[in-house]
């Protein structure tokens, strides 16, 4: 990310992760093995950050291990925002994002707050980075 303007950063929301809290509640009786799965379910949810920069999005997910995957601007063909009921009462939601050349989902950005908001961004730095090339 060197050069690059950060323009947002973004963790998944904890609403995100509500079935495993509350897995995590219901398994505590059984020998606390639900305090082991909500602490795991924290550090998860915090291994997981996505940034929109002036150039690209990046999911980075660092945990025990390092992953970070990237989609330039100008190489976005589709994006994608998916809500469920609950999803929409609590505004999070999901941004698929599609780039040329592969026909798979490249970027998932899962459990955002205000998705609405984070799609505008992405669909204006689309709209930069097309105006810049021409």
């Amino acid at each position: 990310m060197k050069d690059e303007k950060i323009l947002k950063e973004i963790k998944p929301s904890h609403w995100a992760y509500l079935g495993w809290y509350l897995l995590g509640l219901l398994t505590i009786p059984f020998f606390g093995l639900g305090f082991v799965l909500i602490i795991f379910t924290f550090f998860l949810r915090g291994a997981h950050t996505f940034y929109l920069t002036d150039k690209k999005v990046i999911h980075e997910f660092t945990f025990l291990s390092r992953k970070i995957s990237s989609a330039p601007y100008e190489r976005i063909q589709d994006l994608h925002l998916t809500q469920n009921l609950i999803e929409r009462i609590l505004n999070i939601g999901t941004l698929h994002i599609n780039t040329a050349g592969t026909s798979r989902m490249e970027i998932k950005l899962f459990g955002i707050e205000n998705p609405e908001e984070v799609k505008k961004i992405i669909e204006n730095q689309i709209t930069n980075s097309i105006k810049n090339s021409a």
